[in-house]
């Protein structure tokens, strides 16, 4: 599993935390991208936003990995 991990994880969680890009953002608020963990916030983003989000992704070319 190690080497599913984010490179930019570290021993106290994320080492690029306020430059972190989008797809880090969108992580576990979305029904596509849930936390495996199980957790999520009390309100999912909604539906029309998810398909704004993946909108510009696509529009600028983003690579989500």
């Amino acid at each position: 599993m190690d080497e599913l991990n984010c490179v930019h994880l570290g021993p106290n969680g994320c080492t690029v935390y306020e430059e972190r890009p989008l797809i880090c953002r969108l992580f576990g608020t979305t029904p596509t991208l849930p936390c495996p963990n199980g957790r999520r916030p009390v309100e999912l983003i909604h539906p029309s936003a998810e398909k704004l989000v993946h909108e510009y992704i696509a529009s600028t070319r983003q690579v989500l990995v």
